[in-house]
């Protein structure tokens, strides 16, 4: 029970976040570009694509439907947002983080770098524990 709970959990938090992106793309794409690491047109192909993964791949997750799919790409996910957001922290540039929507716009690194950590640690024992035991 406490398993589907983290499944649900855990996927629900991206399909939230990709619904929000979805619903105001231009702000996702400052919000991108705020980031300094990409430029046009391969932010713009993010600002589209990325939502649409994240809303994908939670579902996934959340309906056990390819879900091991789904938890490879959210969590290798997690793992670049973490990267991202350290280049940017190392470089001193003030980031509008868009991961829950423009009103999301923060640069607390030390909170934005947690909360990744904390998400990335519930996918992980999402994959651990979802691999089959082996009958000895």
């Amino acid at each position: 029970m406490l398993r589907l709970l983290l499944h649900f959990f855990f996927g629900g938090v991206f399909v939230y976040a990709g619904l929000l992106k979805v619903a105001d793309p231009m702000s996702f794409l400052d919000d991108i570009r705020s980031f300094d690491l990409l430029g046009d047109p391969w932010a713009a192909w993010l600002a589209m694509g990325l939502p649409w993964l994240e809303i994908f791949a939670g579902l996934s997750v959340m309906s056990g439907l390819l879900r091991p799919g789904g938890l490879l790409i959210l969590n290798g996910s997690l793992l670049i947002f973490l990267v991202a957001i350290s280049i940017s922290w190392w470089r001193g540039i003030d980031i509008r983080c868009g991961c829950f929507g423009h009103a999301d716009a923060t640069s607390n690194y030390r909170d934005l770098i947690l909360r990744d950590i904390l998400l990335l640690i519930s996918g992980l024992v999402l994959v651990w524990h979802g691999k089959p035991r082996s009958k000895a």
